[in-house]
C-alpha cells in the first residue's frame, strides 16, 4: 500500500519545479521566477528577451498547465 501512495504523490507532483525553470509552449515561455509553499511567481514571455511582470499561481495550476499543455523544460541558464 505504501507503494500505491508514492506513486500516487510522484505522479501529482511530476515534473518538478524549481526556481529558475523555462519551460516552452506553442506560442510562449512560461520562466518560474520564486517558489514558496503554496505558490508560484512565474513570467508568461512570447519572446525571451522581453520583459514581462511576474504573475503568481498555485503550485496544483501550473502542474495541470504544464500537464495538459504541450511543454517541454528548456536546457541552459536562466536571465533570473
Amino acid at each position: 500500500m505504501m507503494q500505491t501512495k508514492a506513486k500516487e504523490t510522484e505522479k501529482r507532483f511530476s515534473p518538478a519545479l524549481a526556481k529558475g525553470q523555462r519551460w516552452k509552449t506553442k506560442d510562449a515561455y512560461i520562466q518560474i521566477v520564486q517558489l514558496g509553499k503554496t505558490l508560484i511567481d512565474y513570467k508568461l514571455l512570447r519572446d525571451l528577451r522581453q520583459k514581462r511582470r511576474t504573475q503568481t499561481t498555485t503550485f496544483m495550476s501550473m502542474e495541470d498547465y504544464l500537464k495538459t499543455n504541450e511543454v517541454s523544460l528548456m536546457k541552459g541558464p536562466s536571465r533570473n
